[in-house]
């Protein structure tokens, strides 16, 4: 098992499984400091979750995430960053994939 938590979203990969797990409180912490989410003044955040709704506001999120890509991509929102890899991943030579023009 190999675990990644120096991050917001915390990575662990076992022998059948990838998990990523964030805290309710730290997708609040990017909500409210995202670049989507800038107030009049420039700095402040436009929308804050309020005290006590965090649980409501991960519905929400989850909800969305479920919902179909925008800009006609052929998949779930939350598959919008696993097409990214994807593409990049065709475009590398990665020792742990075999290309089409490889022999065998």
């Amino acid at each position: 098992m190999k675990e990644f938590n120096d991050f917001l979203l915390k990575f662990k990969i076992t022998n059948d499984k990838l998990k990523m797990e964030i805290s309710l409180k730290d997708l609040v912490w990017l909500f409210h400091n995202s670049p989507e989410n800038i107030g009049e003044d420039g700095e402040s955040p436009f929308a804050k979750i309020k005290r006590g709704k965090r649980q409501e506001f991960a519905e929400y999120f989850v909800k969305m995430m479920l919902n179909d890509a925008p800009y006609e991509q052929d998949c779930f929102r939350w598959g919008i960053p696993f097409e990214d890899i994807f593409r990049e991943l065709t475009e590398s030579a990665e020792d742990f994939c075999k290309y089409e023009d490889e022999d065998e």
